[in-house]
């Protein structure tokens, strides 16, 4: 989509986003020089300046469709630096896939997933050079248009050999439109049936609950309603069309489900999240509800300012190519605060996942039932309390989930219930994490913390060993809050009840 052409929220959104991306352009290596990613707690200052090979690319779509001067030498400059950092490497695990950085070394004979390469990045990197053919092709030299076929021609190598289960949802989808809209344009019925049925396996995992085992994920849904807009937008297939059309609406219909406009936050639990409060961090979802509502209603960070996971912001290119699509019932939540209200939402059956939410005037309770599952991936926050502080500011508490522990906990309205169980150990610690503005008042003690705008009552047999103060940040402290297990009985589940109330903030 040209830029001209762009209704005004899309146009500031694009406008803001690429005027942000200029200033990262590193015109001698041909990629964006920008921080290493950092979450919301991170509590390590980011000085890392390092070259983006997937941000790159969602930039030179962004200068394709801006189309200001100079923006087409560049993005076809950005283009051809990104195909040379792709893996050409048949039989090895990360073949058809991309270095992350330019900076960081060959994988290596031993080469390990997620430490040593990103097998995600063929379909993040894969969908935008599709979108770049099917609306650029046109300005593009011949011989970088034989590049970008020949790129998609080992990432779908690379991702058959995988064999990526349909349950991983955000990179099924993308997955999905990658072997429709390759199996057409190279003539291939065998990747495009291909396509058709892996989309049908991932419509018969969320047929049952109507969700995504991925299940509130304020980032990782942001990509799944980017590959369900490819489906829309791209594909010719009449199944990703209609299967995808059902899955985008139920999609944003969860979102209104767990979302508070007037706190600008989704309500916990999270299977995966980078953060707990989306105005300090950059979540997807909260770039698409920029781009429903516009700014003014946007759960997102000021970007005059640093702000965490801040790489995401150059994803706006291909939200503006696929354009956005939210069914009318849901844009009033959107907007303002719709009521209080308890949710109880099953994801899974087998094992039953079950998350539970209350979502109040000024506070956010979330809790997951799990059947004592393993989840995952360990952005999972199973315990998760948002309210409001001093100052209008998010506070929050979440319990610190570690691979020793599983849980099960619910929530309803001013209570918490949760138990846990050690893997391997049979004393673990638990750990809650607490935010608060700084210069907060606060006291953390065994059966009850009080902080800004909330009190915490505790019961549980665990001991509190201490509160530990982490590095402060600009906007806050963060506290964890550990208790040990020692005088429990092995094999006993360890019990917390947190039950909430309100305190006026003087």
């Amino acid at each position: 989509m040209h830029f001209s052409n762009l209704d005004p929220v899309a146009r500031e959104m694009m406008e803001m986003a690429l005027a942000w991306l200029d200033r990262y352009w590193d015109a001698e290596v041909g990629l964006l020089k920008m921080e290493a990613e950092q979450d919301e707690d991170s509590t390590t200052t980011p000085v890392l300046l390092v070259h983006h090979v997937r941000e790159t690319i969602w930039y030179a779509l962004g200068l394709l469709q801006r189309r200001a001067a100079s923006d087409h030498e560049r993005a076809l400059q950005a283009i051809q630096t990104v195909l040379s950092y792709q893996f050409d490497e048949p039989g090895k695990p990360y073949d058809g896939t991309w270095y992350r950085l330019s900076e960081e070394p060959h994988p290596g004979e031993d080469a390990k997933v997620w430490r040593d390469y990103d097998p995600n990045w063929r379909e993040f990197i894969g969908s935008t050079l599709a979108i770049i053919l099917l609306e650029h092709e046109a300005d593009l030299p011949g011989n970088l248009v034989a590049g970008i076929e020949q790129a998609l021609r080992r990432a779908i190598r690379g991702a058959l050999e995988r064999r990526l289960p349909a349950s991983y949802t955000n990179i099924a989808l993308m997955h999905a439109f990658l072997l429709d809209c390759t199996g057409r344009r190279f003539g291939d019925p065998d990747w495009q049936s291909r396509g058709e049925a892996y989309a049908h396996e991932i419509y018969q995992l969320f047929e049952p609950n109507h969700a995504f085992a991925e299940f509130n994920a304020p980032t990782y849904y942001g990509v799944d309603l980017y590959a369900l807009g490819l489906w829309r937008s791209y594909s010719s297939s009449s199944l990703l069309q209609r299967l995808g059309s059902d899955m985008e609406a139920r999609l944003w219909r969860d979102v209104a489900l767990m979302y508070h406009a007037g706190m600008k936050n989704m309500a916990g639990p999270f299977d995966r999240a980078y953060g707990m409060d989306m105005q300090s961090y950059a979540s997807l979802i909260g770039l698409w509800i920029w781009m429903a509502t516009g700014k003014e209603f946007a759960p997102f960070p000021d970007v005059s300012r640093p702000f965490a996971h801040q790489h995401d912001f150059a994803f706006v290119p291909c939200y503006i190519a696929v354009g956005v699509s939210v069914p009318d019932d849901v844009l009033p939540h959107l907007r303002s605060f719709q009521g209080e209200r308890q949710v109880v939402r099953t994801i899974t059956n087998h094992p039953r996942r079950v998350a539970h939410a209350w979502v109040g005037q000024h506070i956010l309770l979330g809790g997951e039932e799990t059947e004592y599952s393993k989840p995952a991936s360990n952005q999972f926050h199973p315990i998760t309390i948002q309210w409001v502080g001093e100052q209008g500011r998010i506070c929050w508490i979440r319990l610190v989930y570690h691979t020793n522990i599983v849980i099960n906990a619910s929530a309803e309205k001013n209570m918490i219930t949760c138990n846990i169980r050690g893997v391997n150990d049979d004393h673990p610690d638990i750990i809650f994490r607490l935010f608060t503005p700084a210069g907060s008042r606060l006291s953390l003690q065994q059966d009850r913390w009080q902080v800004s705008g909330l009190t915490v009552d505790v019961d549980t047999h665990a001991t509190l060993d201490g509160a530990i103060q982490a590095t402060p940040t600009s906007g806050g402290s963060y506290y964890d809050m550990r208790y040990t297990t020692d005088d429990i009985v092995p094999g006993t589940a360890i019990y917390f009840v947190l039950t909430t109330r309100a305190v006026a903030n003087s």
